[in-house]
């Protein structure tokens, strides 16, 4: 994934499945604070908030 990507929340797809939660990134941040290969990202969302701090696998690429 990368800046610009429109993704998907992917915890809240068995919540509310009908009802996406979708966003762009916004920006990489930097630090990762594991050992693991995951990057976090910075995501505004359709509904105007912003995540500052997503990990990667929390998110799934939406393809045109």
């Amino acid at each position: 994934m990368k800046v610009g990507d429109l993704v998907k929340a992917v915890y809240l797809r068995e919540v509310e499945p009908e009802n996406p939660l979708l966003g762009i990134i916004l920006a990489e941040v930097s630090g990762k604070t594991s050992t693991a290969d995951n990057d976090v990202f910075r995501v505004r969302w359709t509904c105007g908030g912003i995540s500052e701090r997503m990990w990667e696998y929390d998110l799934i690429k939406v393809e045109a």
